[in-house]
């Protein structure tokens, strides 16, 4: 049976897309593992008092479901079953629709923990740098940001499960109508899968584009919170003022915190890219296919050099202090200071003049004595 969507595709392009997967797959399983060490070797998660617990909380639940996402990369179309209508199609197919079912299910999953998690992040950067939250009320709401990404994304994968709506694909097992198109092509029935492409847009589509428009939201915010204290702290700066010092570590803050939002922008462009082109064109790309087959899964690994330059967790201390010691550095802020600033040179050349003078007096009484015994 001929299949348009998967025309032009060569043997050797089929095991090309079989293969690429498991090499970005088990760098970002190498890039987990190694988050995973450092968080619970150094008892990170279990720090009272430290701004860092939280962020090193959203950081291992973001590290989970990465584990996840390049663990069923690495399968690739393993679990794919071997009798389906694709079978010219794809290479190294050699599961049943049990492991077809499991795949999908996990690559929902760890989607959608990725998106709500890096949310999260990106949230609590943005409390900490631009509204200066304190570890308190930063700890009342962190077990919603754990609750909203286990719940959603279990339900939204039960789901498509029970609905039959992870189903084979020339990558693997993913939400998929079974055969491809099958709801809006005529003649072509569903076998799995119906009303497949509405479930696509609301668990898959939607969260995606909602996650990074939000993400993109927060950083804007962020990098504004910045620019405005460094045009503050230019305006009303002094001799001995440390507001200087104080910007540029924000700024290179800001810039380390920027880093982890821009893997997830970067990674998540191509599975979107690879949805757009192919409800449009109706045929599946192999130069974007291979793109989303290398990129995806490789989100652990990228996430590893970023932490790996914080495994102490300077880049979040250095963020808090950095934060609450411009609590104060706003235009009316500067201006008290500088009044009190100028009050204390007031009072301090004041007191020097008092001392001058009455040393001056004491040495002209020495000298009347001097004279008088003369």
């Amino acid at each position: 049976m001929t299949f348009t969507a998967f025309e032009g595709i060569t043997l050797t392009q089929q095991k090309a897309l079989a293969i690429c997967p498991k090499v970005g797959a088990l760098l970002s399983m190498g890039g987990t593992v190694y988050i995973f060490l450092k968080i619970f070797a150094s008892n990170r998660l279990n720090r009272p008092n430290r701004p860092e617990v939280v962020y090193n909380r959203l950081l291992l639940g973001l590290t989970i479901g990465d584990f996840a996402y390049a663990l069923v990369a690495f399968l690739s179309t393993w679990p794919v079953p071997k009798d389906t209508i694709y079978r010219d199609y794809i290479w190294g197919e050699a599961g049943n629709q049990t492991t077809c079912d499991i795949q999908g299910f996990f690559s929902l999953w760890a989607s959608l923990m990725a998106i709500v998690y890096m949310s999260s992040l990106s949230l609590y950067f943005l409390l900490i740098i631009r509204y200066k939250w304190a570890l308190e009320r930063l700890q009342k709401i962190e077990p919603y940001m754990h609750g909203l990404a286990w719940i959603f994304a279990s339900t939204a994968s039960v789901i498509c499960v029970s609905k039959d709506l992870t189903n084979p694909f020339i990558v693997g097992c993913g939400v998929q109508s079974y055969p491809l198109k099958c709801n809006s092509s005529k003649g072509v029935p569903c076998i799995r899968g119906e009303n497949a492409v509405i479930y696509q847009w609301i668990l898959v589509i939607t969260p995606t584009v909602v996650g990074l428009i939000f993400v993109s939201a927060c950083m804007i915010m962020m990098y504004a919170t910045v620019r405005t204290r460094q045009s503050a702290a230019a305006r009303f700066r002094r001799d001995g003022d440390t507001s200087e010092t104080v910007d540029e570590q924000i700024s290179e803050d800001f810039r380390r915190a920027w880093q982890f939002t821009g893997v997830y922008i970067f990674l998540s462009m191509p599975p979107l890219i690879a949805i757009f082109t192919f409800a449009i064109s109706g045929k599946e790309s192999f130069i974007i296919a291979m793109l989303r087959a290398i990129i995806a899964p490789m989100q652990g690994f990228f996430n590893a050099i970023v932490f790996s330059r914080d495994v102490e967790g300077e880049l979040i201390r250095s963020i808090w202090d950095a934060s609450y010691r411009t609590r104060a550095r706003t235009p009316a802020a500067q201006r008290r200071e500088t009044s009190q600033l100028s009050s204390s040179n007031l009072a301090r050349n004041q007191s020097i003049s008092q001392k001058n003078t009455s040393a001056s007096e004491n040495k002209n009484i020495g000298n009347s004595f001097v004279n008088v015994s003369e």
